[in-house]
């Protein structure tokens, strides 16, 4: 009897890894999880399934940023295409809207479904410009041969360019941390970030500075576009006026990097630096 408790401890532990593995649900997912890769090019990753029994059919949206990706091509897996004994095959139908792909597979006649993990579908994107976003699965559904639904996990993707750029310590600052309207010939207060391709190629860049005052949003104002070689810090100026006596006040300011391959679209940088200056009559 001395050793009840250590088989009881031992039952009590098989029991547990017994329901979790029976609690496991199947995976939706999108592989490779992760895409790094700069523009120009593309890439193709596979929507597929882990540990799903008698899968009949299926619907699933994937969404992305249509700024940085476009959808060249979409193609049917083999998972259920290659193994049902439906002698018609699937119905494999796609839609594309502006920042998502709707796509439905249905095994034609009443048929057993497929039990396994393999590749639903793939889907191969042109890369249009530097960014990040998501590989992002929604309003999954999955069927069993009976019309049931089949309860899974989902699991989304990810890409990135290593294309970025970013503002660099202590970069942002106004010409004039008291600007006096009266002693300026053009009235206008120049505001002044340095900002640094952080990649492997050329960007183009520039700054944005967001002025409030009395928490409202005053005006956003952008330097020029630059086109600056990876490694490279440049400074970049945009003015704020003309001003004026009734302008007088105190100013805060949010500076921000933006960078872009192709110059179409434009994504921003993860630092955001802020100062502020206060206009004199």
């Amino acid at each position: 009897m001395k050793y009840l408790p250590l088989i009881l401890s031992f039952l009590m532990v098989l029991s547990i890894v017994t329901m979790t593995f029976a609690q496991e649900l199947p995976l939706l997912y999108v592989d490779p999880p992760e895409v790094s890769q700069n523009p120009p090019g593309s890439f193709t990753i596979s929507v597929n399934i882990q540990n799903v029994i008698d899968l009949y059919s299926y619907q699933t949206f994937l969404g992305y940023d249509p700024d940085i990706l476009e959808i060249t091509s979409i193609v049917e897996g083999p998972f259920i295409k290659d193994q049902t004994t439906s002698p018609l095959g699937t119905l494999f139908t796609t839609i594309l809207d502006d920042d998502n792909v709707y796509v439905v597979c249905l095994t034609v006649g009443k048929y057993p479904g497929i039990t396994g993990s393999g590749n639903l579908f793939n889907v191969t994107f042109n890369i249009i410009d530097a960014g990040a976003c998501d590989l992002h699965l929604y309003d999954s559904i999955l069927l069993d041969s009976t019309g049931a639904l089949l309860t899974h996990d989902l699991a989304d993707g990810f890409f990135s360019t290593p294309a970025r750029g970013n503002l660099v310590r202590r970069s942002a600052w106004p010409e004039h941390h008291h600007f006096v309207v009266s002693k300026d010939e053009d009235g206008n207060q120049t505001l002044n970030a340095k900002a640094k391709n952080l990649g492997t190629i050329d960007l183009l860049m520039m700054v944005v500075f967001d002025i409030v005052r009395d928490d409202s949003l005053v005006e956003s104002v952008s330097s020029a576009e630059v086109l600056v070689a990876p490694d490279i810090i440049v400074e970049f100026t945009a003015d704020f006026g003309p001003l004026e006596p009734a302008d007088a006040g105190k100013y805060y300011v949010s500076a921000r990097a933006y960078y872009s391959w192709s110059g179409d679209n434009w994504y921003p940088g993860e630092k955001v630096k802020t100062f502020s200056f206060a206009v004199v009559p």
